[in-house]
């Protein structure tokens, strides 16, 4: 018995170290379970594809959205730039599609919001939005999603952020896995 409660206590004063040497800050971190060390290929056709129709989209006549009462047309046509594709922004897009594996959700999957992967990467914003989206091998039926023809003011959130006239920048990434639910993640993020 006596044997038993000093390996118990030898225990807990290792792990009381261990935690002191690490640091609140390291431990804090640790816990995020957030990994931020990505590659990205901003040059894959898939994400190319989507960047291509984004930019199609915000400088045609179909630069438009419903109000939300549901009728009357919103119209920036002539009044949209197009987006630099950024890759600082690619390689934030590129964590939130592989954390969309572990959680689908626009909070990450260790609680805090989305936008703290600008923080956690260091990048400079005034302004940002997300758009995610799952199920689609292709970058073209992925920002068909997005796009959101035919549907009311209150599910076009995703086609308002992609003419959303303050953004100057986009980001673009997916994640795939075969064995999780929707296998293809897709994650959109625009900046300024």
């Amino acid at each position: 018995m006596i044997m038993k409660l000093q390996f118990a206590a030898l225990l807990v004063a290792l792990s009381v170290f261990a935690l002191s040497a690490m640091g609140c800050k390291d431990k804090e971190q640790s816990e995020l379970n957030t990994d931020t060390n990505v590659e990205v290929n901003i040059s894959d056709p898939e994400i190319q594809a989507v960047f291509t129709r984004l930019n199609a989209f915000r400088l045609s006549d179909e630069a438009n959205y419903l109000d939300k009462d549901n009728s009357t047309v919103i119209s920036l046509v002539g009044q949209l730039k197009a987006l630099e594709l950024d890759a600082d922004l690619c390689k934030a897009a590129q964590v939130r599609s592989n954390e969309l594996l572990k959680k689908w959700s626009h909070t990450r999957p260790d609680g805090r919001d989305a936008v703290t992967v600008l923080a956690d990467l260091g990048i400079a914003y005034t302004t940002w939005g997300e758009n995610i989206a799952a199920g689609k091998k292709s970058g073209e039926k992925t920002f068909v999603q997005w796009k959101e023809d035919g549907k009311d003011y209150s599910e076009q959130g995703h086609r308002r952020n992609m003419l959303g006239k303050q953004f100057t920048r986009v980001g673009l990434a997916y994640s795939h896995d075969a064995n999780s639910q929707y296998k293809y993640y897709w994650t959109m993020i625009l900046a300024k």
